[in-house]
Parts: structure tokens; sequence; C-alpha cells
């Protein structure tokens, strides 16, 4: 099972986080999917952050194959319409015998998370937006 940073959790729980009103009070949302490959090979493991301009956060996380599909909120699968800061970040995390934290480490470069230069636009309908990273 795969344990999120502080961080992170705060950021997917905040996209999980249903508004109280119906889909009436919703944005447009986009059905945004892709995958994430790093120097040619997929990346397991890795949180997916669309930020937009103004709104909630979307997220999402890659499986074995990169492929990640972006969450809304629950059970809403997209992303706000428009402009977009991208982040995808991927932790190697150590823990002790009993489970707790012994540290946290970015193992992706901070040009991808931390200091993102990646910015996407999220149109109406479906969208594929594959991210092909590189370590230099």
């Amino acid at each position: 099972m795969l344990l999120f940073s502080p961080i992170w959790l705060l950021v997917f729980l905040v996209a999980l986080t249903g508004c109280s009103g119906g889909v009436g009070d919703r944005p447009d949302i986009g059905r945004v999917s892709g995958v994430v490959t790093l120097d040619g090979n997929p990346v397991s493991g890795a949180q997916v952050t669309f930020q937009p301009v103004a709104g909630r956060p979307s997220a999402g996380e890659t499986d074995a194959s990169g492929k990640y599909v972006l969450l809304y909120s629950e059970g809403v699968e997209g992303a706000k319409v428009g402009a977009c800061t991208v982040r995808i970040s991927k932790e190697d995390q150590k823990f002790d015998k009993d489970g707790e934290l012994l540290s946290s480490k970015e193992t992706l470069p901070a040009k991808y998370n931390l200091e993102t230069e990646l910015t996407e636009t999220v149109q109406a309908g479906d969208n594929t937006i594959d991210f092909t990273l590189t370590s230099s």
C-alpha cells in the first residue's frame, strides 16, 4: 500500500471533498487521463495534480504502467476546464518496523513538482495528456 506524504495527502483529500451542492454548483470539467514516463519508462505510484488558476485541484495516482486518471471530487473524474499548473511527485518513503515514517525523499526532478514548469489546458470532454519526463 502506497502512503502519501502529509502535503500530498492534504491535496488529494481536498480534491476528493465534494461541494455541498449538486452538479449545478460544479464548474465545467473535462475528463483527464494519460501516462507518465521518466526517461522512457513508466512511473508508478506518482501523484499527478492539476491546479486551476481558481478553484479546487484535481489529483490522481499512476499505476504500474504509468497511467493516471484525475479525480475532481468523490466519484467525479476530471479537472476544471481551463489553464492548470501541473505537479508530478513521487516520494521514496522509508518506515521503521512499527510503520512510522523515518524519511521521505522526492525522486523526480523539482521542475516537475516544487518548482514545476508544467502547465496544461483542460478542454471540455475527454483529454489525454501524457507527460514525458526526463531525469536531466
